[in-house]
């Protein structure tokens, strides 16, 4: 009998991690230092073999060569150099030193996730906001629809400004409406999108738990 050990094992994670139902106790522990393992230890594999090692060749490649390209090979020996000082944060006295790398890092991820919420985000929703909504049966109901998400989307934005609202009464309906409605609405919606993606993977691992039992069993003669 031919056992698919990778199904298996998997189930068997599985069932590990659906004991946190009934508390936190040590095999959910087990599954989850398991994945936080074989996550890093991925991890490093790959920044070794595929970024590390071919950064290095790439600059002796670049040394070596007899019109070495010289603005290419100092932004490569900066990048190694930064890279090398990050290992400094292992010694808690020269910590201080990988400072550096970890702001250059930092600077660098806030600046991509900046510019893709602004070019990725809030600009299609501008657009999309100004665009004439469509709906299944057509008609009226174009511009009715496209007249909430104007309404919806302005009073949103104007219900998270930073304004005093205690003597407003036309601010405090903006911001009762634009928190209490629509982005109530906007979290249902999400929440209910997360639990429908959830319930599939949670039945596509029972369905695994399943089908790793009945090919560990016996065939019935």
């Amino acid at each position: 009998m031919n056992l698919d050990w990778g199904l298996i094992i998997g189930a068997v994670l599985t069932v590990f991690v659906l004991t946190y139902l009934i508390g936190d106790n040590f095999l959910f522990r087990l599954a989850v230092y398991i994945l936080i393992g074989a996550s890093a230890a991925y991890a490093t594999v790959v920044v070794i073999f595929d970024v590390l090692l071919p950064r290095v060749q790439e600059a002796v490649t670049l040394a070596s060569a007899p019109v070495p390209n010289l603005g290419l090979l100092i932004i490569t020996g900066v990048g190694l150099f930064l890279g090398a000082m990050l290992l400094f944060k292992m010694s808690p006295r020269l910590a201080w030193l990988g400072n550096l790398p970890v702001g250059y890092l930092v600077g660098v991820g806030a600046a991509m996730v900046l510019g893709g919420a602004i070019i990725g985000t809030l600009g299609p929703q501008i657009v999309a906001t100004g665009a004439p909504a469509t709906s299944p049966s057509g008609g009226p109901a174009d511009g009715l629809l496209n007249l909430i998400v104007v309404i919806g989307t302005i009073i949103t934005l104007l219900s998270f400004g930073y304004y005093r609202t205690q003597r407003n009464i036309a601010l405090q309906a903006v911001n009762v409406v634009g928190r209490r409605f629509f982005v109530m609405v906007a979290l249902g919606a999400t929440f209910a999108l997360v639990f429908m993606a959830s319930a599939t993977l949670l039945f596509d691992r029972l369905y695994a738990i399943y089908d790793a039992v009945r090919k560990s069993l016996p065939p019935v003669p």
